[in-house]
């Protein structure tokens, strides 16, 4: 099983959030740095069973807060429909919900 983790300690902007996704999981030049491309670059790319751990959320700018809802809602909608992949917050013994 391969693991994941992202570390979002980081992250001190939108721009930064989404540069640190691109480099992590290894997205084209042309990744639109936004939540519906980080969706469309996620969808079915995992062949095999993956844990992506999600680290630091809470180092993220409060002002990001928005943006932070909508990440998680993409991991969840993945894990929700790709039965490979399971997406833990850092702490949680459970998925994100």
């Amino acid at each position: 099983m391969k693991q994941i983790i992202l570390d979002f300690a980081g992250a001190k902007s939108l721009l930064m959030l989404h540069e640190y996704l691109k480099t992590a999981f290894q997205f084209p030049q042309y990744y639109g740095h936004n939540m519906d491309a980080l969706w469309d670059c996620l969808y079915c790319s995992f062949e095999f069973p993956t844990i992506i751990v999600l680290k630091n959320l809470d180092k993220i700018p409060k002002s990001m807060n928005e943006a932070v809802k909508r990440m998680l809602s993409v991991f969840d909608r993945l894990q929700d429909m790709d039965s490979k992949i399971t997406v833990c917050v850092e702490g949680k013994e459970r998925r994100i919900v």
